[in-house]
């Protein structure tokens, strides 16, 4: 998992859980990750609050069952410090702008992601944004 903060980036995993990491994200839960020290061994357990963190990129998992077909919209968002497009999955008909700027819910996933921040970019495979920190209303792609 990496958690993109306004001061950097924190890479470590999380306990497994039943729960996709980005409903348990809108639920309020916050994440705590364990780092790597220098040597490869296993780092210090970091207890995150979700208010400091711009977006999420969790391990890669197996589909969830949860999952349903949706259809797939170009974006892109500007999230604190970092650049992020990626591909928004939202019902047939929808919006994606209005969509991103009206949704109740303060965690929105986005996949195949290209983010930059300055001369750095990373490619994942899916980032979970916190809206609080997107520019909201930010045209598609």
């Amino acid at each position: 998992m990496a958690v993109f903060q306004i001061g950097g980036i924190v890479e470590g995993w999380t306990p497994p859980s039943e729960q996709r990491v980005s409903d348990r994200l809108n639920a309020g839960e916050a994440p705590n990750v364990r780092t790597r020290q220098v040597d490869g061994s296993p780092g210090p357990w970091l207890d995150l609050h979700p208010d400091d963190i711009v977006a999420v990129a969790p391990a890669p998992r197996v589909r969830s069952a949860e999952r349903v077909s949706r259809r797939l919209h170009p974006v892109e968002v500007q999230a604190g410090p970092y650049h992020v497009r990626g591909t928004l999955h939202l019902p047939t008909g929808a919006d994606p702008a209005r969509y991103v700027a009206s949704t109740s819910r303060w965690w929105l996933p986005l996949t195949a992601c290209v983010v930059s921040a300055g001369e750095d970019q990373w490619e994942v495979d899916v980032m979970i944004l916190n809206l609080d920190h997107a520019q909201r209303g930010r045209s598609p792609a």
